[in-house]
C-alpha cells in the first residue's frame, strides 16, 4: 500500500513538473533601435495535453501606429521551455521541411523563412510536442539555435516586415505527446487532423468522386516533355540586357516539336504505358518569355494548330495532357505588360526574380493576375484541348509575397487567398491543379506537388545540424495531395551525372533514389532526362514498378520511423507497410528477407 501511495505521489509530481514546463512561454520583442523587451506569458489550457498562446494584433507593438514610427517592433521571438535541449539529450528537433536533427552540436544556426507548413516540434526522452502556428502564419521564420551545446527551436515573427498594422493575432497551439506517441509521426498527424477538421483539405478518396480528371491523375505517372529551352541568356550564352527586344531574339533551342510529342506519346502507349499524364514544358510563346501571355503555342514548334493535333492525339491514346505555365512573372517584351499590374515593395520598388525567359522577371500581383488574365487565358487553353491536372510553376514553392500598390494592396494572406482562387478555377476548368513545391498556403486547392523537397539546396537546405530528411509533409498530406518527394527522385530510373546536374537533383545516389520514392510514397515523375533521349525503357520500368503500389495514394501515411540501422518502415491507414532497406545486409521482416538497397510491400490485412 505504501509503495502504491509513493507511486501515485511521484506520478503527480512528475505531471506537475510537466505541466509547469508547458504552461508558459517567453516572448522577446526586439525594436528597430536594438532594444529588447522580454516577458513570460501564461498559456491557455485547451485540453489535457494542449495549450494556446494568443497575442492580439493590437498588442504586437507598443502602439498601433508604431509600424510607421521611428522605433517599431522589428521582430518577436516566442520560446517555450519544451523547445530547449542540451547536447547529448535523447531526442531530436524537427522542421516542417522534413529536416530532423539530434542534439549533437556545440554551435550552429538555422534561420528558415520558407516553411512548407506552419509547424515545428521537438522530442526529448519519452515526451514530445508539436507547435501549430494558426495566426499570422505567413509572417514568421523558423530558427534553430545552438550555443555552447544549448538548443532552442522557435518561431520569429517579422512584425516590421508586414509594413502595415498587423492584420491578425498570433495564435500558436502546443500539443504534447508521451511514450510511444512521442514521435514526429504524431506531430504530423496532429496537424493533418487540424487541416481536415477545419475543412481546409479533404481526402483524395473524396475529391476524385465526380472528378474523372483527378481520378486519372491519381492512377497515372507524370511525364513532363520539355519542348524547348527556357531561353534564358545564361542558358544560351548571350546577353540581351534587362529588357529583351524582338529584333534580338535568337532561334529557339528546340528539343521536341508537336509532331515529336505525338510520336513520343504513341511510343509510350505501344510500350504498355497505359495511363500517363503528359505535361508540355516550354510549349508556349518563347518558353513563357511573353508572360503574362501564357496561352499561345510557340510557332517554331508548330503553333496552335499542331498543339491541337497533339492534345487530340493524347485524347485518342487515353492520356491526359496539360500545359506548364507560371503566374509569378511579367516581362516588358510582352504585348500585355503593364507596370500597374506588378507587385510593389513597401519602399516603392518592384520585386523581381532576376533575368529569365523574357528579360527582367517582375513579380505579378496575384489580385490583378486573377482578375485580369486567368479567365481569358484558361478559355484559350481549353480551346487548345488541354485537360487534366494543370501545372502552374512556382506558386507552391514560395512564401506568399506582399503588394503595396494601393490600387491592389495585398498582404501575404491576401496573396495566398488569390492563389487559392486561381487553384479553384484551375480545378473547375481542367480538373486539377499541380505546382512545384510543398508550401501549403495552397493546400486547399493543390492536387499534385512536383517535389516536396529540394534538398540539399533549398526546401530542406543542407546543414550540419541535421541528420536526415523525414517525410513530415507526407505524414500530413499523403492521401490528400499527390506528390513526388525529391527533385532527385524525378527520373529515378535514369542515370544522372551528379557533377553536371542541378544540385537538388544530385542529393542521392542511383539506388537511393528508387528507395526514397517508395519510402516517401511518391508518384513516379519524369522530366529532365527526357529532353535528351528517345530511350523510354526506364519510364516503362518505373510504370511497372508503380502498379502494385499506386493504391496507396488513397491512404494516409500514419507512421514512419527507423526500425533498425538504415532500415525504415512506412505504415498506411489501411495497415499496409513498406519497409525500405538502405543497409549493406539483408533485413528480415515478418518472415520475409528484404535485400540490401531494396524494399518490400506488405499489403494491409496480409
Amino acid at each position: 500500500m505504501l509503495k502504491l501511495v509513493s507511486t501515485i505521489i511521484l506520478s503527480l509530481f512528475a505531471a506537475t513538473l510537466s505541466e509547469a514546463a508547458s504552461d508558459s512561454v517567453k516572448i522577446i520583442k526586439k525594436f528597430s533601435d536594438g532594444t529588447i523587451k522580454e516577458e513570460s506569458v501564461k498559456l491557455e489550457k485547451l485540453g489535457a495535453n494542449s495549450y494556446r498562446l494568443k497575442i492580439p494584433a493590437r498588442k504586437l507593438d507598443e502602439n498601433v501606429f508604431a509600424w510607421r514610427n521611428a522605433n517599431p517592433v522589428e521582430y518577436i521571438d516566442i520560446i517555450s521551455q519544451d523547445a530547449c535541449a542540451a547536447k547529448g539529450d535523447n531526442g531530436y528537433w524537427v522542421l516542417s521541411d522534413g529536416r530532423i536533427g539530434s542534439f549533437k552540436a556545440d554551435e550552429g544556426e538555422i534561420d528558415e523563412r520558407r516553411n512548407p507548413m506552419p509547424i515545428f516540434g521537438m522530442k526529448k526522452g519519452n515526451k514530445a510536442f508539436v507547435a501549430i502556428i494558426k495566426g499570422l502564419k505567413y509572417e514568421f521564420s523558423m530558427r534553430v539555435e545552438v550555443k555552447e551545446g544549448k538548443y532552442k527551436i522557435y518561431p520569429r515573427f517579422h512584425i516590421k516586415d508586414i509594413g502595415t498594422i498587423p492584420y491578425e493575432d498570433i495564435i500558436i497551439d502546443f500539443i504534447h505527446f508521451e511514450g510511444d506517441a512521442a514521435n514526429y509521426s504524431s506531430m504530423a498527424k496532429e496537424y493533418r487532423k487540424y487541416q481536415l477538421e477545419r475543412g481546409e483539405v479533404r481526402p483524395l478518396r473524396e475529391r476524385v468522386r465526380g472528378n474523372p480528371q483527378l481520378a486519372y491523375t491519381a492512377d497515372s505517372i507524370f511525364i513532363r516533355l520539355m519542348m524547348a529551352s527556357f531561353m534564358r541568356d545564361s542558358d544560351l550564352g548571350i546577353c540581351r540586357g534587362e529588357h529583351f527586344r524582338e529584333e534580338d531574339e535568337p532561334p529557339l533551342k528546340k528539343f521536341r516539336d508537336f509532331d515529336n510529342v505525338m510520336a513520343t506519346m504513341k511510343k509510350f502507349k505501344a510500350m504498355g504505358i497505359e495511363k500517363a499524364e503528359i505535361c508540355l514544358v516550354n510549349w508556349n510563346w518563347r518558353s513563357n518569355g511573353r508572360n503574362p501571355v501564357y496561352y499561345i503555342a510557340e510557332s517554331e514548334l508548330g503553333g496552335d494548330a499542331k498543339c491541337m493535333e497533339a492534345t487530340a492525339c493524347a485524347k485518342d491514346l487515353e492520356y491526359q495532357i496539360v500545359p506548364h505555365t507560371l503566374h509569378t512573372e511579367s516581362y516588358t517584351i510582352s504585348p500585355k505588360f503593364d507596370k500597374e499590374d506588378l507587385a510593389v515593395n513597401k519602399d516603392g520598388t518592384y520585386p523581381h526574380h532576376g533575368l529569365s525567359m523574357g528579360g527582367r522577371a517582375y513579380l505579378n500581383c496575384f489580385r490583378v493576375f486573377y482578375n485580369k488574365h486567368i479567365k481569358e487565358g484558361y478559355g484559350r487553353l481549353l480551346e487548345l484541348g488541354f485537360k487534366g491536372t494543370f501545372h502552374i510553376d512556382v506558386t507552391s514553392c514560395i512564401v506568399p509575397y506582399q503588394c503595396f500598390n494601393l490600387n491592389h494592396f495585398c498582404t501575404r494572406r491576401d496573396t495566398a487567398d488569390y492563389m487559392n482562387k486561381i487553384g479553384k478555377i484551375t480545378r473547375s476548368y481542367f480538373g486539377g491543379f499541380s505546382s512545384e513545391g510543398p508550401c501549403d498556403h495552397v493546400a486547399n486547392t493543390l492536387d499534385y506537388v512536383l517535389y516536396t523537397s529540394a534538398y540539399p539546396a533549398y526546401i530542406g537546405r543542407e546543414t550540419p545540424l541535421m541528420d536526415r530528411i523525414a517525410p513530415i509533409w507526407q505524414l500530413v498530406y499523403h492521401g490528400i495531395i499527390l506528390s513526388n518527394p525529391f527533385a532527385s527522385t524525378i527520373d529515378y530510373t535514369y542515370p544522372r551525372d551528379r557533377e553536371k546536374c542541378w544540385k537538388p537533383c544530385s542529393s542521392f545516389d542511383e539506388p537511393e533514389r528508387r528507395l526514397k520514392l517508395v519510402e516517401f510514397g511518391g508518384r513516379p515523375t519524369f522530366y529532365w532526362s527526357l529532353a535528351s533521349t528517345e530511350n523510354f525503357e526506364p519510364v516503362k520500368k518505373a510504370y511497372d514498378e508503380y502498379q502494385p503500389l499506386k493504391y496507396l495514394q488513397y491512404e494516409f501515411m500514419d507512421f514512419h520511423g527507423e526500425i533498425a540501422k538504415d532500415v525504415f518502415k512506412t505504415v498506411y491507414s489501411d495497415g499496409s507497410e513498406v519497409v525500405t532497406n538502405y543497409s549493406a545486409a539483408p533485413f528480415e521482416y515478418r518472415g520475409k528477407k528484404i535485400g540490401s538497397m531494396d524494399y518490400a510491400l506488405f499489403k494491409g490485412g496480409n
